[in-house]
């Protein structure tokens, strides 16, 4: 007689557990691809959405060309009288201006569903971070004069930080970084290689609306290499200098508050009497109670043609944040943007 032997069911279910792990296996890897495929378009169109934010923020921030003037011809233009601040642009951008606003996009009326979020903030209320050091003498911009002694000014200012954020003061790493320099800093954040300014300012970098009543301070939010200028425009002040300066603006106004407010603001003024009628209600402090050290880099005309936009857009749970510096300008008689700087936060 045969013997009879069960290799053959074996080998059958043998190739059925192989068969089912590589089927388990192919599976596995379709679910997980199309999870990764589906997060990256997800993260491409919340990147694509941020860039197109910056439309948005140029029809707040380009005055709008009034019909007349378009319809004008050379010999119809009348003389220019004097110079009035745009206060239609200012009432469209103060809803976003040192905050920020939320606009939520349907699928139906918009085509995606989506949550887009500006906020707009001025470089000329920043200080330009280059005009502080002279890199050929070694030494602060006019140290020991009577008049613009930039050293005063980073006296009070490193005090100012180290008091406001309990750390160590700045002023000593500062001086010592500049010294070693030959040229300047064409980003602000090139001051990150500095232990000190690292140690206090690596996860305060941007900043961020929703950290305003934490009285944060913002390394980005105090300094500027785009500023083109030496000083600061008092009516553009960045929260973080708000801060340091003990300032409380005023973060909602009635449209008809806001007309007044407006209406009082001046392009050139002597804020030794302009203050306290044009600023002193908004920012909550009488002029005579600034710091004198700041008062000398306040500038008396104003002018605001360099913003930052921080653009956050959220497609169900993917997130995407840019910060970015534009500069308005003139192309052809079209006003239009030149983007500056965009950071990926």
């Amino acid at each position: 007689m045969h013997k009879k032997q069960g290799y053959i069911l074996f080998l059958l279910f043998g190739i059925l557990s192989v068969c089912s792990v590589l089927i388990s296996l192919y599976f596995s890897r379709v679910v997980i691809y199309r999870q990764l495929m589906q997060q990256l378009i997800a993260q491409q169109q919340a990147a694509t959405m941020n860039m197109s934010g910056i439309a948005l923020a140029q029809t707040l921030i380009i005055p709008e060309q009034k019909e007349e003037e378009e319809q004008q011809t050379p010999k119809q233009a009348q003389p220019k009288g004097p110079e009035q601040i745009d206060s239609k642009t200012l009432m469209k951008l103060f809803p976003y201006f040192n905050k920020e606003k939320a606009h939520e996009l349907t699928a139906a009326a918009d085509g995606i569903q989506a949550t887009l979020t500006l906020g707009v903030q001025s470089e000329q209320g920043k200080l330009n971070i280059n005009s502080l050091y002279d890199l050929e003498k070694k030494k602060f911009v006019n140290e020991g004069q009577q008049q613009g002694d930039k050293k005063k000014l980073c006296v009070w200012l490193f005090n100012q930080i180290a008091t406001i954020t309990g750390k160590p003061n700045l002023l000593q790493p500062f001086e010592q970084y500049m010294k070693n320099r030959t040229y300047d800093l064409n980003d602000v954040t090139e001051l990150l290689s500095i232990k000190e300014f690292s140690e206090q300012f690596c996860d305060n970098l941007f900043f961020s609306p929703t950290d305003s009543k934490t009285k944060k301070l913002f390394l980005t939010d105090i300094f500027t290499v785009c500023s083109e200028q030496e000083t600061i425009t008092p009516l553009l002040l960045s929260p973080s200098w708000c801060i340091l300066l003990g300032l409380q603006p005023k973060q909602t106004m009635t449209p008809e508050e806001l007309q007044k407010f407006f209406a009082a603001l001046k392009i050139d003024n002597k804020w030794e009497t302009d203050w306290n009628s044009s600023l002193q209600g908004f920012y909550q402090k009488d002029y005579k109670d600034l710091a004198q050290e700041i008062k000398s880099i306040l500038t008396t005309r104003y002018e605001a043609n360099i913003f930052s936009l921080l653009l956050k857009t959220k497609i169900g749970e993917t997130n995407s944040t840019i910060f970015t510096i534009v500069k308005t300008n003139t192309k052809q008689h079209l006003l239009g943007f030149d983007i500056i700087k965009t950071y990926q936060i």
